[in-house]
């Protein structure tokens, strides 16, 4: 039995060593891409490309919502005023298109056609009209139908999943955007160009969602600091220096305005007992303001504070310093 259990696993281990050599080449960085590529709309299995895969904004495209456009081929006239909307299904696969508005003065050459995201994967045959007016549209092949904007990296055809990148030629990151599936999801971050955060804000697919805080632009070192040596053994005169320096040694200079060397930098000043004096708090529901809204000073001192819910203010409030 036990040999026969060796038998067993031999064969195992050479199967899966021969797929791994047919479908990869023998490549481990393929095997990482293909993860990635399966785990696309899966962002909390490990190394998922939603955590792991980190591209340059500017190669970042992104497509307007679906919707449905007639072109009317007609040398002398065109018509105009129609509009179709999609029936869809539960999963969002479009089964038929309603013309909600016949429009008038169409020619028996009139197109129709899906644009935006992915309006590609849809095949519409030819309208029918009757007396100008466009009475419906035959659908020849379907997908699913876009209700929103959707980001994809270059010239790939399905939405992107991963971490947008917008760096200065020195390397810094200034802005970190998470996606997931085409649309921001997450928690985007700004820098200045010292690594400095300039906000966070909170998005669930695609929708403003959770705590938005913008801070000033000027770190605030804890009171009992005092100036320490770099590890060049020059005079440090502030704690934020202190922090980049040691980052400098622990993640390579050319790695100091990397994505982890940010946020390492940061939680390491505020440990410290570093601040950053928050400007402006939001708070959002689904796109809409819900919950308080407040403003403060560079000293710290508010200067309104607004109470939303579902996007209605409910309270107005401003604090006025100068009146004591």
């Amino acid at each position: 039995m036990k040999k026969f259990s060796l038998v067993l696993s031999a064969i195992f281990l050479a199967t899966a060593l021969f797929t791994f050599f047919i479908l990869f080449d023998g490549n481990p960085s393929k095997v990482f891409l293909s993860w990635q590529d399966w785990t696309r709309d899966s962002p909390s299995l490990p190394y998922s490309a939603y955590k792991t895969r980190r591209v340059e904004a500017s190669n970042l495209t992104t497509l307007s919502a679906n919707k449905i456009i007639f072109k009317d081929n007609h040398l002398f006239w065109q018509g105009k005023g129609a509009r179709a909307l999609p029936e869809l299904t539960n999963d969002g696969l479009v089964v038929s298109l309603v013309v909600v508005k016949q429009g008038k003065g169409y020619s028996n050459s009139v197109e129709a056609s899906v644009v935006g995201a992915q309006g590609t994967k849809f095949s519409l045959g030819q309208p029918v009209v009757k007396n100008g007016c466009i009475q419906s549209v035959p659908i020849i092949k379907t997908s699913k139908w876009n209700h929103y904007p959707l980001t994809f990296y270059r010239s790939e055809t399905e939405p992107f999943s991963g971490i947008s990148e917008t760096t200065l030629p020195s390397g810094q990151i200034i802005k970190e955007e998470p996606y997931l599936l085409g649309m921001l999801h997450g928690k985007s971050l700004k820098y200045d160009a010292s690594g400095i955060p300039v906000y966070s804000k909170d998005y669930l697919h695609g929708q403003k969602h959770g705590t938005h805080i913008y801070w000033f632009q000027d770190p605030q070192d804890p009171d009992s600091f005092k100036p320490l040596k770099s590890r060049s053994g020059d005079l440090l005169p502030s704690l934020w220096a202190k922090i980049r320096d040691d980052a400098a040694g622990k993640f390579g200079e050319n790695n100091l305005g990397s994505g982890k060397a940010n946020k390492w930098i940061v939680e390491k000043y505020r440990l410290a007992g570093g601040e950053f004096q928050v400007q402006l708090l939001e708070h959002w529901k689904y796109d809409r303001k819900h919950g308080l809204f407040e403003g403060f000073d560079y000293l710290g001192n508010k200067t309104f504070k607004d109470e939303f819910k579902e996007g209605l203010r409910l309270k107005h409030r401003i604090f006025d310093k100068t009146k004591g």
